[in-house]
């Protein structure tokens, strides 16, 4: 539940980023909507909706970390190594979650033109199941039993 609690009010989080730095004025020395960036690569037909989509991702991060640190995996036995090793990790098993959010987002937005809002829902719940198993399993680890009594 607080695994849920922790990833849904992510989800707010990244929905209110893009909203305020695609949707309203309020960044406007960001590229205009619709601006092409070729990247030599690859282009992208969106580039002000890859800047946004980037940082909303990385102020994410940090509120579910910070969300899973304090509450969720609290009582954990992995609660007691450093905090920036905890964040290492965190974002090394995030990593593959956050590209298919973005990934997702990027391509359902940009090429087949679906609305942002309502592709996001999508490759959250993509990205969610791979977020759990590697949290629970690699990040917060189970305190073991045994390591108590020694």
């Amino acid at each position: 539940m607080r695994f849920a609690l922790v990833g849904g009010s992510g989800y707010l989080l990244y929905q209110v980023v893009l909203f305020l730095m695609y949707d309203s004025d309020l960044f406007w020395f960001l590229p205009a909507k619709k601006t092409s960036a070729n990247f030599g690569f690859f282009e992208h037909g969106d580039f002000r909706f890859l800047i946004v989509t980037l940082v909303a991702t990385a102020v994410t991060l940090v509120g579910v970390f910070t969300g899973h640190n304090l509450w969720t995996f609290r009582d954990r036995s992995s609660a007691r190594k450093a905090i920036w090793m905890r964040f290492g990790q965190f974002v090394a098993a995030a990593s593959m979650g956050v590209a298919i959010v973005i990934v997702t987002v990027n391509v359902l937005t940009v090429q087949f033109d679906i609305y942002h809002f309502v592709a996001l829902p999508f490759a959250v719940s993509l990205a969610a199941l791979w977020d759990w198993l590697l949290y629970s399993v690699v990040v917060w680890r189970p305190t073991n039993r045994r390591s108590l009594t020694e």
